[in-house]
């Protein structure tokens, strides 16, 4: 037995996510006030995917836009991704910005330049 499945809609404030095995997904506009009430859940199934799971897996981050205290808990994700087994060769974290947004792509090698995982960057139009 798999480990769970979550789909979240997305809100005005929160982004559409799926997590399922193989496959993590985070995107939309994340300006939620207490994104802790978001995330931990998120950061939670992460935390237990990567115990169990040797699965090749791809995570996606699209951001529209994403404030502060969302950018800690995807920082804290992606931390716990970068313990996953062969990180190097099951891991492939993409991370997609919008042409001309300098910040979040910025954000993206910030978030990368900390932590040994494997990021591919998409600029969209």
């Amino acid at each position: 037995m798999g480990i769970s499945r979550i789909e979240l809609n997305a809100t005005r404030e929160t982004p559409v996510v799926v997590m399922q095995e193989g496959l993590i997904s985070i995107k939309g506009r994340s300006i939620i006030e207490n994104a802790g009430d978001f995330y931990k859940p998120l950061y939670q199934w992460v935390t237990d995917y990567v115990a169990t799971s040797g699965d090749v897996t791809r995570v996606t981050f699209a951001f529209e836009f994403i404030n502060t205290s969302s950018t800690k808990w995807i920082y804290s994700i992606v931390k716990e991704l970068a313990k996953f087994k062969n990180v190097h060769k099951n891991l492939t974290i993409e991370w997609h910005y919008e042409k001309g947004d300098e910040e979040l792509f910025e954000l993206g090698e910030i978030i990368h330049s900390f932590i040994d995982c494997p990021f591919l960057f998409y600029e969209a139009e």
